[in-house]
């Protein structure tokens, strides 16, 4: 029988006692798709099999819609640190992190712009417009562009323009900020068209729309009733959603150019008539210029139909008819 020394038992008691202390070392695997949605990386977001070891927290996460990058050795001393059986591959350089985030522009800023402009007393009936281009904004993937807020909102002594320090969540205790300017202007709803109109169509109910322009595009010739358009012609092609004004449109065409129409001359009791060829587009009521067929004479005269017209009594007239 193998006898041991009083030293040799204490040393090997003091081995026992030591590896029953040593933490287990968890056989895991890198991830392959490190993606966070918390502000902090935590173990299991980089490698799995690690059960509740997994919630440990161990490095602050990057900004919403960033990446942060970890290099092998760093991997490896997280690793070692937290005692896990992983062997980094020879090939494995660093890795990226990357917490997702839900993606916002300047333009989303305008809704929160507009209450504070409205909380200020300034009338309901404007548009904001934010100044600028920044891309890269988000805020995290569990919030939404409400949770945004406004610090040290100004207007300025017109009311057309704003300053603001928009205070962006990012899920942790210290947001981001950011400075922002704005225009703010009055608009009012008009009747536009919804599809191009070619020069002579007539303009019926089913191509007026109502577009909201700036207060300051519209004067004594833009058309603010729908009344100014519906049975009227248009002089030129006309495009969808801008603003019209009254010289856009005319009566529609009776009498086009060219065409063959009787000319009524009434004198008294006498009516006379006349072919006449006329010289140019009339609409009802206008007055345009015909040329006597036979005489040659040109006369104005005034389009009562689409084959009528009527011309002035006078001695020049009766010449000519």
């Amino acid at each position: 029988m193998l006898k041991i020394g009083k030293k040799q038992r204490h040393a090997i008691i003091a081995a026992l006692l030591c590896g029953a202390c040593s933490p287990a070392a968890f056989a895991a695997d890198l991830r392959e798709n490190l993606t966070v949605i918390d502000p902090v990386i935590k173990l299991g977001d980089l490698f799995t099999g690690l059960g509740a070891e997994a919630e440990t927290i161990i490095l602050e996460a990057p900004a919403p819609g960033k990446a942060t990058q970890l290099s092998s050795y760093e991997l490896d001393r997280i690793a070692e640190q937290y005692s896990l059986d992983w062997e980094r591959p020879t090939y494995l350089k660093r890795v990226s992190v990357f917490r997702e985030g839900t993606a916002f522009t300047l333009a989303d800023l305008a809704d929160i712009a507009l209450r504070h402009v409205q909380a200020e007393g300034v009338s309901s009936n404007v548009e904001i417009e934010v100044y600028g281009r920044r891309d890269g904004l988000f805020i995290p993937a569990d919030a939404s562009v409400d949770d945004i807020e406004f610090e040290n909102f100004r207007l300025s002594d017109r009311q057309d323009r704003f300053t603001a320090t928009v205070v962006i969540p990012t899920g942790s205790n210290q947001p981001e900020r950011l400075s922002i300017t704005g225009r703010i202007q009055e608009v009012r709803m008009v009747p536009t068209l919804a599809r191009m109109v070619t020069p002579g169509e007539v303009i019926t109910e089913r191509d007026i729309e109502w577009t909201k322009l700036p207060a300051r595009q519209i004067n004594a010739r833009t058309v603010i009733s729908p009344k100014e358009l519906v049975g009227q012609s248009a002089k030129r092609a006309l495009q969808p959603g801008r603003a019209l004004y009254s010289s856009d449109v005319m009566p529609p065409v009776v009498v086009e150019k060219g065409t063959i129409v009787t000319m009524v001359l009434q004198v008294g009791n006498l009516s006379l008539t006349a072919s006449g060829r006329a010289l140019e587009n009339g609409g009802d009521g206008d007055t345009i210029r015909v040329m006597n067929i036979k005489s040659k004479q040109t006369v104005d005269a005034k389009v009562l139909n689409a084959g009528q017209v009527t011309v002035t009594s006078n001695s020049l007239t009766l010449a000519a008819m």
